[in-house]
This record gives C-alpha cells, structure tokens and sequence, in this order.
C-alpha cells in the first residue's frame, strides 16, 4: 500500500547556491563565521531582540544541553523539573548537564505540564529545584508571559523548550527573561539542517557560546568551563537562511492546511485535539487523543489504508523508560492516558488539499 504520508521540504539547491558561493569564498567553514553573524542579525531584528541575544547550536539537543551546563556553572542544586511527556533529549540533558530529571505530570488541555503537580513538587523538593524546563508540544506555543512570572515567584531559572514553537513565537519577544531553545531539524515546521537555536538574556550570551565550542575562551583558549562541540556550521547557517526567508509563505500555507484540517476535526466527537490550530498556532503535524481507541489498535487499522502515524515522540513516556526508570516522578495519570491514547501524523506545506482530506477522512473512519 503506498503512504499518503508525505516527505519534509527544504530550499532548493538553487537558493541555497549563492550562500554556498559564499562560503567557498570566505573559507570560514564552522566557529561563528560571517554567516552565522549575518543570520545571528537577522533573526534578532526578527524577534525585535535588544536585552536578549540568539546563540545557534548544532541541533536541538545542543540548545538543551547548553542550557543544562550553563546552569551546573551557577547553581549546586540537584533536580530539574521535566514533563515525562516529552522526547529523550529533555531527560537525557539534564542527566548530561549534571542533574537528575524530577519528572511532572501534564494537562489534558494543552498537553504542557500540570501546574498542579508543579505545585506539589516545587514544594516537596523545595530548595533543591534547580530549574524547570517546560516542552511545547507539537508547536503549540507556552506564554512567554506566565513563563516569566513562573520563574519570578519561585526564584527558579526556566528552560523552554520551545522544540518546532519557532514559527509561533510572538514576534515582540525581548519581554522574555527565561532561556527558550529551538530545532530545526528537518521534519519541523520551519525545517532546516540538524540545527537548534537559544534566546538567552545577554548576560549569559558570551558563557552559552563558549560552552558549545569546547568550553573556552576566545582571546586565550583557555578552558574555564565544562562544554562539548555543539557548534553551529556555516553550512547550517546557509540552510537556515534559505529556508527562513521562506518563513511567511510556510505560514500562510500551514495555516491554510491547519483550518481546513481544524474544520474536519471539530465535527468529530471521537477525538480531541486543540482546536486553536490554525487560528492561534500553526503546526505540520496533527496531534490527535482518541476517545475510543488506542493507540496499538490505530496503528493497526491505519497502515491498512497507508496512513503512517506515529507515538508522539516515544513509543513510552520518559519515567517508564528503562534507563530513566530509577528518577523521581509526580502522579502520571494524564501522561499515560495520552500515552495510550494519542498519535500524531505529519503532513508539509507541499502536501495537496486534497491529498490531506483524503488522510483525515481515513483517520475518522478508523476511530
């Protein structure tokens, strides 16, 4: 049976060719080259950024793990908050960076963590929490705003990991005064290389750049901090750059796609899914939770008919993951409903209307 699922879309080699001519002329290759100061720019003009800098990493991951050795550097204390709800990255960065991940419970509203349990164990652990890192999930972007005033009141630094939020980011975001994190990879909605970002206060710009280049100094290259190669090529600044030109055409056809997909859905009893998408939030993936069946059945009947969904993130939540089994948790009764019961299936800005109708009336008929 052929997939009705489609493939990632990159720029093209012919708008990527001027920025490749580039390089080969300047034969600056990695180490924050001319391009990556020229998409550094661009990007916080985007953002309108003055007392927050953008410093881009190799991938998502890189952007976490930056973030978690940053915080080993100004903190001795042991946990940080994670949702179980979440990818292998979140849990395995902070283990990375030094800590031990204390993992939440989430909301059956927005899928983001129970605040709640938050609550519990912010209060449990007190004066031991050395951060909380909040992941967005599928694109639907967090407040910036209510991030801000959760990490004011607990006087604990925050880590957003904003994932495939970039395109929903508010475009006014200096307000910010929390690390926000980013990918790029190629399945996300503004896709690119293997690539990530941070948004960090300038204050730790210059600490988060040196921590991907190995931990040292530029002027000596004297190593004062424990980093790792997370660099950002100028090859992946190139791609990014071509595809971030490209960044409003990818809204207007996401959001076109995401309405129409919205429509269909909102008739559908037998699931739920947020149905702020395409008016609030754009995303290239549906998130859907099944009322009546799972996830095991779904799969079943789905790939019958050629349509690829996948577990969102992990086939388990993090807490029942062997290797994360031994860490801490809250109460996880709504992350293993929506273990059981979610699946999300991808779709790209060049995927026909009428292909995508023909993927959501196969979906519905299955449920």
């Amino acid at each position: 049976m052929t997939q009705l699922t489609s493939r990632p879309l990159l720029s093209s080699y012919k708008e990527l060719s001027y920025l490749l001519k580039k390089i080969d002329k300047n034969r600056w290759y990695s180490n924050y080259g001319p391009l990556y100061r020229y998409l550094q720019k661009k990007i916080e003009r985007y953002f309108d950024l003055k007392k927050n800098k953008v410093i881009f990493t190799s991938s998502g991951h890189s952007s976490l793990l930056a973030c978690c050795k940053l915080l080993k550097d100004i903190t001795i204390k042991k946990y940080i908050i994670v949702p179980s709800f979440s990818f292998y990255s979140n849990p395995q960065t902070i283990i990375e960076g030094g800590f031990e991940p204390l993992f939440v419970d989430i909301n059956l509203k927005d899928f983001s963590i129970n605040k709640e349990e938050l609550e519990y164990l912010l209060k449990k652990y007190r004066g031991n929490i050395a951060a909380i890192m909040f992941v967005s999930p599928f694109g639907f972007p967090i407040e910036i705003k209510t991030l801000n005033e959760i990490q004011k009141k607990n006087k604990i630094l925050l880590i957003y990991d904003a994932a495939d939020t970039f395109i929903n980011l508010p475009r006014k975001l200096d307000y910010s005064k929390i690390f926000i994190t980013c990918s790029f990879h190629p399945t996300k909605s503004l896709p690119a290389n293997e690539s990530g970002l941070i948004i960090a206060p300038k204050k730790y710009y210059k600490k988060l750049e040196n921590i991907l280049n190995f931990g040292f100094k530029k002027k000596n290259r004297n190593i004062y901090l424990n980093g790792f190669n997370g660099k950002f090529s100028e090859y992946d600044a190139a791609i990014l750059i071509a595809n971030f030109k490209r960044i409003e055409v990818i809204k207007k056809e996401l959001k076109k796609k995401n309405l129409y997909i919205s429509k269909k859905l909102s008739k559908i009893n037998r699931i739920y899914f947020n149905i702020e998408m395409g008016k609030k939030w754009i995303t290239s993936k549906i998130f859907l939770l099944s009322k009546t069946k799972n996830y095991n059945m779904l799969v079943k009947s789905l790939n019958k008919k050629g349509i690829k969904i996948f577990k969102p993130w992990a086939q388990r939540p993090m807490h029942r993951e062997n290797f994360f089994k031994k860490y801490k948790k809250s109460s996880m009764i709504n992350t293993e409903i929506v273990n059981k019961y979610s699946f999300a299936i991808p779709f790209y800005i060049d995927q026909s209307l009428k292909k995508t109708d023909l993927i959501i009336k196969k979906v519905i008929n299955s449920l």
